[in-house]
């Protein structure tokens, strides 16, 4: 009986086994489509939603000036400006090579006025088309009472070499 299950549990290893691997190789070196590693992203928001938990409202003008968005796959950094301060830091990036998206999230640290608090911006960006341009989604202001949301199109250009 214990070589038939010991049997049994290394076939079904077998089969297991490889496809977590596959799984994170498929993450770790997809084919094109995600950021490659000297991108950057230029977010411009078009639409803003202000949403609480009872409503969102659609704000389609005057702020379009005031709020962008920025990732450089080179050093790994998400940056937004919004109104009258810039924020900054590292982030936490995940890629979904099947839906084609990159999600970068992070705590940014305010440059403009560094008194003020960090912020939460995560930022989704769809990569499914060939060209230079990329449809992204923005969410920022992350509180009890509710967050905001922006939405509107990233330009790519290759990173500089620093």
């Amino acid at each position: 009986m214990t070589d038939r299950n010991s049997k049994h549990g290394s076939r079904w290893r077998s089969r297991v086994t490889p496809r977590p691997f596959g799984l994170v190789f498929t993450l770790l070196f997809s084919p094109a489509g995600l950021a490659h590693e000297n991108q950057e992203y230029d977010c411009r928001p078009d639409i803003k939603y202000e949403c609480t938990a009872d409503q969102c409202e659609k704000i389609t003008s005057d702020f379009q000036h005031a709020e962008s968005f920025a990732y450089s796959a080179q050093t790994g950094e998400i940056s937004a400006c919004l109104w009258t301060n810039c924020y900054a830091d590292k982030a936490t990036v995940f890629r979904d090579p099947t839906a084609r998206t990159l999600t970068v999230i992070g705590r940014l640290i305010p440059t403009a006025h560094p008194g003020n608090e960090p912020i939460i911006v995560s930022l989704t960006i769809d990569n499914s088309k060939t060209d230079d341009t990329h449809n992204f989604t923005a969410i920022w202001g992350y509180r009890s009472e509710g967050l905001t949301l922006d939405m509107g199109k990233c330009v790519t250009q290759e990173s500089r070499q620093r």
